[in-house]
């Protein structure tokens, strides 16, 4: 069995503790205890190369990924009904995980991914939105990812999983939440609210401090664009409360002067770069016969006119119409047009910056529209009819603010901004919302944008000639490093963490170009980031966008084996600091997971599939095993053909709790381990009956002998045993009228309505210890427990850590070991885990054990608190082993030879055991006999197998029609000097007449030996 570790609990949700509950009525807010299970049922049912990544607000999966599930029906390309049908199958599936319901969700839509077009294989992507009472939750989706064969290859959730007890109706009136916007904006903004939309209910996702909730709210956007200025309140439709305020605008900003050489083509409009005739793609031709539209070559049919017609140009078009904010919008007509000619119309004969401006805005637009679409002829997603307003009478700088993109004169030492990449950069944050991606604070809004500025002219520089010296804004060739999926906006500002996201997206491309030349590799980078804003609702620079990555470029549904461009992807990611994604070399499959038996009947045999993925084949194997914490003893491994291996932990000599793992070398050196983390992380087993010697959950109504205060050193945040209570930041952690087992020991009590961290632990440690515990003479002694812990600054370790210590003297001394966790548990999650360790790995158990529990703050300002429930301390009990045949039974009349079996109690005291003898002649006499002794000696057509200083005979049976003799053994009426007892072991055999054998006569079966025990 492998049981839960603390190494994937360890990634879960930011929840405030709530003790557990009894069996059948979990909270939903501790499902994360489940995740590890629920993985192991999915790898069972899907195989073991699946994994997860967890989502830290929730404490579900955000992610689910790394092999490929086969279709419960072959799905027709063409049919897009057929592969929603498929994604809520496997959302069903893996609900539990993402701890969302099917029935939530709401078909929004069917993508085809050709990514064979370049250096890849062809995939489907389906996106679920999320409808809780008949309203959509803000960023609430499921995207699934499929190969064409309709294998499943990730799920991808943003849901919430925390809906049934949303509100159904609001008790916070609409007009009212745009009266706390309008309030809300003009006192944070101190300008006048000039444009104010309407209120859209929804239940928008939030983060509390203890994780993401959803919430029953209004979102109004408040706008003054002369300043500019323009904010989204979400507003609680409970209590009017604002929940969350975003930015609209989103600035083109420059910080600092950067000079490079210019490239002609993505340079601003200066003298050294002049305008040239370019064409005007989907631009709307206005003429007394009609308005038709260009083709993206700028090509325009009037149909059916005949005669000259004056014809009307403005900047406005099919996906895009820029409004002049410096003058009237440019406008030209041309009289006279001729028919049955070509007519080449030049717009704007005499450029100047105002009118290029406008051109470069209508332009850029549509290049960027039809990048989409050449990488993903199916996307539209960037067919909608922007608003560019080019020429704002400021400097320096552009924007996106939630209904348009904005551009500024020249002046400040900059040139108008209107110009490709700025453009391309502006329409990326709309494409971010629209792709749902969003503009999140993180830096990802900036970096994404970035990214669509560079894809679309594969160019690394954006804002090239931004200033009249030549400098630019950004580059993908910068060294900015991730920081770490908890500390992603580690820079300063949007645009410096966006940095570090646009880094590695150039990096992966230029990688691509170097490998696979500069065609095939751009046009596979173009697949595999127009495929990732199809397939994922990525709101965050996080490591998983890697994965997602890889999962994308996959072809074999496996990408533990390496995906065709992994170099190339991951070599991007890692130079600008992302942790990359660690190829497996050795690939472990179909690995035995040996069972709890109740004694020592080994050896126990493990079996497995295991394949050097990249320098083959396997030159060694090895299962690595102990005892009760004990030294790590290592046993080959022999090829069994193929990639199969076999082999074979011995007796362990009693009982005992045993942990294993498998590791393998190739034929290069290279090495690995199952479960991945090896020792840290083993399979495992018990050899024995485990018994329970104590165990609390709390719910006593007194302390139970459990002890708080013994070291204390903290002002604040004692432990004290009862039910918590949330505050009025956390909210839903008010768990007093929860059903079941509620109550637990936690640091703090908050008041009602009271403040995070109102009662948290301060300025140093707090401690709860056990009664005193009697172990002696015990083996296999487990402890194990859930725990709560959460830190808002996760400081280093040696600082705010929950720890548990144990001492074998009564509590005179504890050991130093720090038992949760490497270095204490430090986390910045919180949420329940289980927990446990050996206490034989760490000393003999004796007479007077205590447990201690201490959690810390070290005085840095951080918010700590800490919960432990429902401990239980077992022991092995070595059990009854089995009865197991020896000797032989020789031939006779009826057949091959007549064998023993038992039914019934082992314990002597339940009087209730009974012996059979199986395979002999019909209808003859026999009888049972027992001895102390094991032989083999030949005597009459058969063997004699019991053996020992005196042969006790029970009473002669015979055997039935079918030759059958049976005999339940009574304990109470043995032959003299024969008692059995419990703790002794006796061997038994049945001996038969047999004339029609010939011979001697009669015969024997096989013997049976039998430990007998309470």
């Amino acid at each position: 069995m492998h049981r839960p570790h603390l190494s994937l609990a360890a990634a879960a949700a930011l929840l405030a503790p709530i003790c557990a509950q009894e069996a059948g009525e979990e909270s939903g807010l501790r499902q994360n205890k489940n995740v590890i299970s629920q993985l192991q049922d999915w790898q069972a049912a899907h195989g073991h190369s699946w994994n997860v990544h967890m989502d830290a607000s929730t404490g579900f999966v955000e992610m689910l990924y790394g092999g490929g599930a086969l279709p419960p029906f072959a799905p027709d390309t063409e049919t897009e009904s057929d592969w929603f049908t498929l994604a809520r199958h496997w959302v069903t599936g893996a609900g539990e995980m993402l701890g969302v319901s099917e029935a939530e969700l709401v078909d929004e839509r069917f993508v085809y991914l050709p990514m064979g077009m370049a250096n890849g294989t062809d995939k489907i992507t389906v996106r679920l939105r999320q409808v809780v009472n008949g309203l959509p939750v803000e960023n609430g989706v499921i995207n699934a990812l499929f190969d064409t064969k309709g294998r499943l290859l990730s799920l991808h959730s943003t849901a919430s999983p925390f809906t049934d007890d949303l509100p159904l109706a609001p008790a916070f009136g609409g007009r009212s939440a745009i009266r706390t916007a309008i309030d809300a904006f003009e006192s944070g903004e101190g300008v006048v609210a000039v444009d104010v939309g309407v209120p859209v209910m929804l239940y928008a996702q939030v983060d509390r401090g203890a994780g993401r909730q959803a919430f029953l709210a209004y979102q109004v956007t408040v706008k003054n664009l002369e300043v500019p200025a323009a904010k989204k309140y979400t507003i609680s439709a409970a209590d009017g409360s604002v929940l969350r305020v975003d930015e609209e605008i989103h600035y083109f900003d420059v910080t600092g002067t950067i000079k490079a050489n210019a490239t002609p083509g993505t340079e601003a409009d200066h003298s050294g770069n002049p305008p040239t005739d370019l064409v005007m793609p989907y631009i709307n031709v206005q003429s007394s016969a009609g308005t038709v539209q260009t083709d993206r070559d700028g090509n325009f049919v009037i149909a059916g006119v005949n005669t000259p017609v004056d014809i009307t140009v403005t900047y406005n078009g099919t996906f895009n119409n820029v409004n002049n904010q410096a003058g009237s919008d440019y406008s030209i007509t041309f009289p006279n047009v001729q028919p049955n000619q070509a007519n080449t119309l030049l717009m704007n004969p005499n450029p100047g910056e105002l009118r290029t401006a406008q051109a470069n805005a209508y332009l850029h637009i549509n290049v960027v529209r039809d990048y989409i679409r050449d990488t993903i002829p199916s996307d539209n997603t960037a067919d909608f009819k922007a608003t560019s307003n080019a020429n704002i009478n400021s400097s320096c700088n552009a924007y996106f603010d939630g209904g348009s993109v904005n551009y500024y004169t020249s002046g400040g030492g900059c040139n108008n901004t209107a110009f490709s990449s700025v453009v391309a950069h502006e329409l990326g944050h709309w494409l971010n919302v629209r792709y749902g991606t969003g503009n999140g604070s993180d830096g990802m809004g900036e970096g994404n944008a970035d990214v669509f500025s560079m894809y679309t002219y594969d160019d690394p520089i954006v804002g090239r000639f931004f200033t009249t010296g030549g400098g630019f804004v950004r580059t993908g060739t910068n060294t900015r490093q991730f920081c770490g999926d908890n500390n992603s906006g580690c820079h300063g500002g949007v645009h410096a963490n966006g940095e570090v996201w646009m880094g590695a997206a150039w990096k992966v491309r230029r990688n691509l170009k170097s490998s696979l030349g500069v065609g095939l590799g751009g046009a596979t980078a173009d697949q595999l980031f127009m495929g990732w804003m199809n397939s994922y609702n990525q709101t965050q620079i996080k490591s998983i966008i890697e994965i997602q990555w890889l999962t994308l470029d996959d072809d074999d549904a496996n990408i533990d084996n390496g995906t065709p461009n992994y170099p190339d992807i991951d070599g991007g990611f890692r130079e600008q600091g992302f942790p990359g994604y660690d190829l497996p070399f050795i690939q472990f499959s179909n690995v035995t997971e040996l069972p709890d038996v109740a004694s020592d009947v080994g050896p126990y045999t493990v079996d497995a599939d295991i394949v050097a993925a990249i320098t083959p084949p396997i030159a060694t194997a090895n299962i690595v095993w102990r005892v009760d914490g004990g030294s790590w003893s290592n046993v080959a491994m022999g090829s069994t053909g193929g990639s199969g291996f076999t082999g074979q932990i011995p007796a362990i000599g009693g009982n005992g709790f045993v942990e294993y793992y498998l590791d393998a070398t190739d034929s290069g050196g290279n090495s690995g381990t199952f479960p991945a983390d090896g020792e840290n992380d083993p399979l495992d087993f018990t050899v024995g009956v485990p018994t329970i010697l104590a165990a609390w959950d709390f719910e006593a109504g007194n302390n139970e002998g459990w002890v708080a205060g013994s070291i204390d050193t903290a002002t604040t945040g004692f432990w004290e045993r009862g039910d918590p209570r949330g505050t009025a930041a956390q909210p839903e952690n008010d768990h007093t009228s929860g059903a079941g087992n509620v109550n637990c020991w936690f640091t703090g009590q908050g008041s009602v309505g009271g403040s995070v961290g109102e009662n948290d632990i301060d300025g140093g440690r707090v401690s709860l210890d056990s009664p005193v515990i009697d172990m002696s003479g015990l083996t296999g002694v487990q402890i194990r427990y859930w725990r709560w812990f959460s830190n808002d600054e996760g400081a280093s370790p040696g600082e705010d850590t929950m720890r548990i210590r144990v001492s074998f003297d009564g509590g005179a001394s504890f050991t130093s070991g720090e038992l949760i966790g490497p270095g204490g548990v430090n986390e910045a999650s919180g949420g329940w885990f289980e927990g446990g360790f050996s206490i034989d790995s760490i000393g003999t158990p004796t007479s007077q054990m205590v447990f201690r529990v201490v959690a810390s703050d070290e005085g840095d300002g951080s918010i700590v608190e800490a919960a432990f429930d429902d401990v239980e301390i077992s022991y092995l009990d070595g059990g009854c082993p089995t009865p197991t045949n020896y000797c032989v039974g020789a031939p006779n009349s009826a057949g091959p030879g007549a064998t023993m079996s038992w039914n019934g109690s082992q314990n002597v005291n339940d009087n209730s055991f009974t012996l059979f003898a199986a395979g002999c002649p019909s209808k003859q006499f026999g009888y049972f006999f027992y001895g102390s002794g094991q032989q083999q000696t030949a005597v009459g057509n058969g063997f004699l197998c019991v053996a020992g200083s005196q042969l006790f005979r029970l009473p002669v049976v015979k055997t039935d029609d079918f030759g059958l003799g049976v005999i339940n053994v009574d304990f109470t009426n043995l032959p003299n000097n024969g008692d059995i007892f419990n703790g002794t072991t006796w061997n038994f055999q049945f001996g038969y007449r047999d004339n029609a054998g010939g011979g001697a006569g009669f015969n024997f079966t096989d013997g049976l030996s039998v430990t007998f025990c309470d």
